[in-house]
């Protein structure tokens, strides 16, 4: 998806375009009122007493207004990946209600081939995503109005991996080599090799799907993918694999980040904090009852997942998602140094950024700040 490595390209339909140009963001507001039954009168109505008896005292009763349902709001979630326990604390918010305790009616969708986050995002196919914060700086260099709001991961778990037996030991090795990205992992591949001395000219990218397949056929040498993953599923079907996370190269960006289009946060900033409310609640709820909820995800949302792997998975992730930091902060928060640094890294250092950006363009404590601290 983002060309060469200066460059980040978000293709839009024509409706997308169009949105993106002018439109106004759509309500995403559907009221819903309880049923008050035949006998109630319409919400807002008051009921009349009865008439006094002719020679009888006045009676006197207070109106009767009929409850008013909370609003009930429509809001759509595009995940950065399949549907499994990287998004626990999201599954964990919805199957306790946490959402619907905001009004908050959740729609989840995975991450696609043909439709990545930022792109979902930018064409209003939903109205939060989930992505890398290197991914949206470019993006944002591009004009794409998107701002990210909180980070899920403070450690990224993304690695390139490749199998043991093919001699690699790590990226000084890749030169000469094939490596498989999905779509989304372009413009971080190219940074990582930049950084650690290496021309883009010097391997073959070959974008792949979400699958290992292609590593264990041999369609290619290297793979993007998790160490909480695809490293797990590999090392569960008994191959031996190597890898090497990315914050080990020096890419320190934070992971699956919140992020909306400018309006929304403008326009809508109650919704988005109601639902980084629940979804902090839903990441603390997670953490605390792992076994619960990656039953709860390999049953219910994911597809064709097995439970001990996406418990590993869970349990590995924890220490990447609850720090030091959220301890001090809360879950889903944000140092705006982090967003710097990365900053920095993509315009001095890899040149993916051709001019500087104002920081408070890419990232926001808005919604954070009046959330509180949850999950310490």
């Amino acid at each position: 998806m983002f060309g060469d490595a200066s460059k980040l390209t978000v293709v839009l339909g024509a409706s997308g375009r169009r949105s993106l140009l002018g439109a106004g963001l759509g309500s995403l507001a559907a009221l819903s009122l309880a049923s008050c039954g035949s006998e109630a009168p319409a919400p807002g109505q008051a009921t009349k007493a009865p008439a006094s008896a002719p020679g009888s005292a006045p009676t006197t009763s207070a109106p009767t207004v009929a409850p008013t349902a909370k609003p009930v709001l429509p809001l759509s979630l595009r995940l950065s990946w399949i549907k499994n326990t990287e998004f626990a604390g999201v599954f964990a918010a919805m199957e306790k209600g946490f959402y619907k305790d905001e009004g908050i009616d959740l729609t989840v969708n995975p991450s696609a081939q043909n439709l990545p986050e930022i792109q979902a995002v930018a064409g209003k196919t939903d109205t939060i995503g989930l992505s890398g914060g290197a991914s949206l700086m470019l993006a944002r260099a591009q004009g794409v109005p998107v701002k990210a709001f909180g980070a899920v991961f403070q450690k990224g778990p993304g690695c390139f991996l490749w199998q043991k037996k093919s001699g690699l030991n790590g990226i000084a090795d890749f030169k000469g080599k094939k490596i498989g990205h999905q779509q989304t992992a372009r413009a971080s591949t190219e940074a990582m090799l930049t950084i650690n001395n290496l021309k883009v000219e010097d391997v073959t990218l070959m974008p792949v799907g979400f699958d290992v397949q292609p590593l264990l056929t041999g369609q290619v040498d290297i793979l993007t993918g998790l160490v909480t993953n695809q490293v797990i599923s590999l090392e569960g079907a008994g191959e031996s694999i190597g890898y090497v996370p990315y914050a080990d190269l020096g890419f320190g960006f934070y992971w699956n980040t919140p992020f909306a289009l400018d309006e929304t946060i403008s326009q809508k900033k109650d919704l988005l904090i109601a639902w980084t409310r629940a979804t902090a609640r839903g990441w603390e709820y997670a953490i605390r009852n792992p076994d619960e909820t990656a039953k709860l995800v390999v049953e219910k949302y994911g597809d064709g997942l097995k439970l001990d792997n996406q418990l590993l998975q869970l349990k590995r992730e924890t220490p990447l998602i609850q720090t030091d930091f959220t301890k001090q902060k809360g879950l889903l928060w944000m140092d705006r140094a982090v967003w710097q640094s990365g900053h920095d890294l993509l315009l001095n250092r890899t040149k993916q950024l051709e001019k500087a950006l104002i920081i408070d363009d890419v990232m926001t404590l808005d919604i954070l700040d009046k959330v509180g601290k949850i999950g310490a």
